[in-house]
């Protein structure tokens, strides 16, 4: 079972990976936060569960977003919701904090 913490560790390595292998004036952080962020997202309603499970606020908070994939307000569309919100903040957080100024470092030295 995958945890939350999990899920978004895994995402701040692809993004990371991402920033560093394309450290070039195409990058752009949104488009990329956004993909992994639609990417971390289970697809099996078990898996779903699970981080619900595991993390409560998933499932008790209303998506900023609304409902995810077909939008009907379904505990597991609403639980999708949360865990895609939950990449894209703590994506960004992860950016804005720690790999923005390496991101830049590293565009300057080339």
């Amino acid at each position: 079972m995958t945890t939350l913490y999990e899920l978004l560790n895994q995402a701040r390595v692809e993004l990371k990976e991402l920033a560093i292998d394309n450290f070039d004036e195409s990058f752009e952080v949104s488009d990329e936060v956004y993909q992994i962020a639609d990417s971390s997202v289970p697809v099996y309603t078990w898996d779903i569960l699970q981080l619900a499970a595991d993390n409560l606020d998933l499932a008790l908070n209303e998506p900023e977003l609304g409902p995810a994939f077909d939008g009907s307000p379904t505990p597991t569309n609403i639980i999708a919701a949360n865990i895609y919100e939950a990449v894209v903040n703590d994506l960004y957080e992860y950016w804005n904090d720690e790999l923005e100024a390496e991101f830049n470092e590293l565009a300057e030295s080339v």
